[in-house]
């Protein structure tokens, strides 16, 4: 009996993934649409990836870039249709969206596909970009954007170039911001991923659950909370009036700020340690730092994490 099973459940196997059943099925194209300054493009690509590029053209290039292999000629067409996004274009707006539907079952281990969506965009254009899984990146100036949008569910963000603001909402999706001039503002929401910014803000505001927070060339007010994640914040400068308010309740907190920088504020942690640069004075119990400077305001609240607060070298 049993030598007569294996030869069966074998011939079974290789009749359902067999290459005769399966198709490959490829879409490219590029629209075009007329653009002009403060033209907002908004981008809903649902689980395609998106790349947006800055660029010295006239209009705004949508290209479509789909990919499906290892299924059946009609699941290979339902799934091109359904990731084929559609366009709607008017004065002031663009909107590109892509909403696919239940794709059911697609195969044994056969099934590679490649959905994306690239656009190439003048300068003078706001991007506002949101997808569910699909990642996001960016590359370029849109000074204009304020703010450029980024929304996403568990996508990923990355940019590189420079904006007015960014206004950042996600999940579980990582967002790793290079600027090449400061940003007037960077708000940025998420409940697991890890939020990176270089090349500054003048005003920052991030609130995460576990996520790490790294923000670097700062020079101006924060305010950045978070439950466990790690958080490391440097300033450029730390003008006058300026507040700072970090709040976690057993992530580690490292501060870094100018060398002649003198804050007034409290830095406070229920069990776990502080280091501090700053002239100040520490309570009976030893979890509060009192600062004894002036014009801006630090105040660091932790629960079980180690606060450190350091003056940088120049």
């Amino acid at each position: 009996m049993m030598r007569c099973t294996l030869p069966i459940a074998l011939l079974t196997v290789v009749a359902i993934s067999h290459p005769s059943v399966a198709a490959q099925k490829e879409l490219k194209e590029t629209h075009r649409y007329p653009a002009h300054e403060s033209k907002r493009v908004v981008i809903d690509a649902a689980t395609l990836d998106v790349s947006v590029r800055a660029a010295d053209v006239p209009d705004v290039e949508v290209t479509t870039d789909l990919r499906i292999s290892g299924i059946s000629e009609e699941h290979a067409t339902s799934w091109i249709q359904q990731h084929t996004p559609e366009a709607t274009d008017t004065q002031d707006r663009l909107t590109v969206a892509v909403r696919p539907g239940h794709s059911g079952f697609l195969g044994l281990g056969l099934l590679t596909a490649r959905a994306r969506l690239g656009v190439v965009a003048p300068t003078a254009v706001i991007p506002d970009i949101t997808t569910t899984s699909g990642a996001v990146s960016l590359r370029g100036d849109f000074p204009h954007a304020n703010p450029l949008m980024l929304r996403s569910s568990t996508g990923d963000f990355e940019m590189t170039g420079a904006t007015r603001s960014i206004d950042i909402r996600s999940a579980s999706g990582s967002c790793r911001i290079e600027m090449v001039r400061p940003l007037e503002r960077f708000f940025a929401r998420t409940s697991s991923g890890d939020v990176t910014l270089s090349g500054g803000s003048r005003h920052v505001e991030v609130d995460t659950s576990s996520g790490n927070v790294w923000i670097n060339n700062l020079s101006g007010s924060a305010s950045v909370e978070t439950s466990n994640g790690k958080i490391t914040l440097r300033w450029d400068r730390l003008p006058d009036g300026s507040v700072v308010k970090v709040t976690t309740a057993s992530g580690k907190v490292q501060i870094v700020l100018p060398a002649a920088t003198r804050p007034a504020g409290t830095l406070h942690t229920t069990t776990g340690t502080i280091r501090c640069d700053l002239p100040g004075t520490v309570n009976e119990a030893g979890d509060t730092v009192t600062l004894e400077g002036s014009a801006s305001t630090l105040d660091v609240q932790s629960a079980s994490g180690e606060i450190i607060v350091t003056l940088a070298d120049r």
